[in-house]
């Protein structure tokens, strides 16, 4: 592919009991990172009140639910706090340079990779303020894909009811969405921190992490994530909370584009 490779790190949420959203948004970049993207090409968008937080016991880190590393030394911070917004979301996806801040520069000829990690409702995914709702999500996606923006998307969701985000989403816009849950099931909390007396992660988040930090990117595609049997999240346990049924949508062929085609410099 002759084109870029552009990344939106999003983490909705604010304080301490959200540690999850944050910590799942800092080590998917460490490993993203390590995989080549320039910083350029990535855009990070967290409240950033979680590493310095008064009730973190290892002041100035956020631990790994992939390798138990610190994630948060040198993490980008593109936006934070008040600047964590659905407007910034959606300007900085479409490349608009009114945020005064880093966009996503994207053209016909790029993929672009985005991750979400929150709180949701149904119809919405929740930043710390306001609510990012399906329709404009959906909107932006189709009238990028209209404007040429990209070649090919994926999006990644784990919030709760988050397949309610992308019930609309065509399957002619070169755009493919994986989501924790179906519309009726909440996010489950997942790799609790007895130290920190946290959840380090959500169980699709968890799998996802783990299964991209250990992943051949030349070789394993998005579509390997939903086969591979260390994916815990997609198996029932009897007596537990139910199993979160990711759900898929849009251009199904994307799927089974290789990792490096869209996180691999």
């Amino acid at each position: 592919m002759s084109g870029k490779k552009w990344v939106l790190l999003v983490a909705g949420s604010k304080n301490w009991e959200n540690y999850r959203h944050q910590a799942n948004v800092c080590g998917l970049y460490q490993i993203i990172k390590k995989h080549g993207i320039p910083d350029e090409q990535i855009v990070v968008m967290m409240y950033d009140d979680i590493a310095n937080n008064p009730e973190n016991p290892t002041n100035g880190t956020v631990v790994s639910v992939a390798d138990d590393s610190d994630v948060y030394s040198g993490v980008l911070k593109d936006y934070t706090g008040k600047d964590v917004t659905p407007k910034n979301f959606l300007a900085a996806l479409q490349g608009n340079a009114s945020t005064n801040k880093k966009v996503i520069n994207s053209g016909k000829n790029d993929n672009i990779y985005i991750y979400m990690s929150g709180l949701g409702n149904e119809g919405k995914f929740e930043f710390p303020e306001e609510s990012l709702n399906h329709g404009e999500l959906i909107s932006t996606i189709t009238n990028m894909h209209h404007e040429t923006k990209f070649s090919k998307m994926v999006i990644f969701m784990t919030s709760s009811y988050s397949s309610t985000m992308f019930k609309d989403l065509a399957s002619n816009v070169d755009a493919y969405a994986l989501t924790a849950c179906d519309k009726n099931i909440q996010s489950t909390p997942s790799d609790y921190d007895e130290t920190r007396k946290i959840y380090r992660s959500d169980k699709f988040s968890s799998a996802w992490l783990k299964f991209i930090n250990e992943a051949d990117f030349n070789k394993e595609t998005f579509q390997g994530l939903i086969a591979d049997k260390q994916a815990n999240y997609l198996e029932q346990n009897p007596g537990t909370i139910p199993c979160l049924c990711p759900c898929q949508f849009g251009n199904m062929e994307i799927r089974h584009c290789h990792l490096s085609e869209f996180l691999q410099k």
